[in-house]
């Protein structure tokens, strides 16, 4: 049992870090800010209870933009595992300030990309969101 509150450590993605379930997807996206990085929009969330993973994520793909189940699914895989590899710095800027953050990443793209692509693009916003959650420490203290 305590293996489930101990922080994963290296490249893993378990359960406790995929956001899931209609309430905590609801509210991220009812109280959440957003910002676009192409070909992402990002919708991020504080939650104001201790979680026990500092962030979690999900991934979303619009159905419109492809019809077929396996190019959605390919496109999940893609950024989970780019998502898997590139998240620990996050991770561990979220642990030093002792914060919790949730992200939805929602592929607006209208074609698939190659997956190189898609980690650099992933590496962009990870980027992104250590800057902004910085910026957020540093004026409230």
């Amino acid at each position: 049992m305590e293996t489930n509150t101990k922080i994963p450590s290296g490249n893993t993605l378990p359960k406790l870090q995929r956001l899931y379930g209609k309430k905590a997807v609801s509210l991220l996206f009812s109280s959440g800010t957003s910002f676009f990085q192409y070909p992402f929009k990002i919708v991020t969330s504080s939650p104001s209870e201790q979680a026990k993973v500092p962030l979690r994520f999900m991934v979303s793909i619009s159905k419109r933009n492809f019809k077929n189940a396996t190019d959605r699914n390919r496109i999940k895989r893609q950024v989970r595992e780019a998502w898997r590899t590139q998240k620990q710095p996050l991770i561990e800027v979220l642990v030093q300030q002792q914060k919790n953050l949730e992200v939805a990443l929602i592929f607006t793209a209208k074609n698939i990309l190659p997956s190189s692509e898609i980690n650099s693009k992933i590496k962009r916003v990870i980027t992104r969101l250590m800057q902004d959650h910085e910026v957020h420490n540093t004026t409230s203290g």
